[in-house]
């Protein structure tokens, strides 16, 4: 009984140590033509990448993957952020009429498996078949969303939302 108890409390204490390994906020955000969207992040339990979910005032929901880009980050991590949209959001770029400003010469891959670039990337998907890119800049790398950012996102319908953290 007394190693049961054990283990229990062992366990309960790995638990919470590794609670403070996921970060988790809002994210204050607004639609173009005015309406407040409900954004949220979470991160991982072991790393900056993690899940995302915004609300539209129409009550649409999107839900996805976000990932930190560093100097560790692949073209293969990357592939799945392009789905729908196409490879390095042709097009589009929220801090910039000029998508160099993020993507870099060369396009978006040279530069993100190169170096550490500060910024986020999401891509989610609807609960009615929409689907919504986002791209922000960190204020403070480093910590990663929990240190707070700016950037913004756009629907499948080109709905565009500025957002802060």
């Amino acid at each position: 009984m007394v190693g049961w108890v054990r283990r229990a409390v062992l366990a309960a204490a790995a638990a919470a140590a590794c609670g403070g390994c996921v970060a988790s906020g809002p994210i204050h955000a607004r639609l173009h033509d005015g309406g407040s969207v409900t954004m949220h992040y979470r991160t991982e339990r072991f790393g900056p990448d993690g899940t995302m979910t915004a609300t539209m005032p129409s009550g649409q929901t999107f839900t996805g993957r976000f990932l930190q880009v560093t100097s560790d980050t692949d073209s293969e991590a990357l592939e799945p952020f392009w789905m729908g949209w196409g490879e390095g959001w042709d097009g589009w770029s929220p801090w910039s009429d000029d998508d160099s400003d993020w993507m870099g010469e060369g396009g978006i891959m040279p530069q993100f498996s190169q170096y550490y670039s500060g910024k986020v990337i999401a891509n989610l998907l609807g609960d009615r078949g929409g689907r919504m890119r986002c791209a922000f800049r960190l204020a403070d790398p480093e910590h990663g969303m929990e240190g707070g950012g700016v950037g913004g996102c756009q629907t499948g319908e080109k709905q565009k939302i500025d957002a802060n953290f």
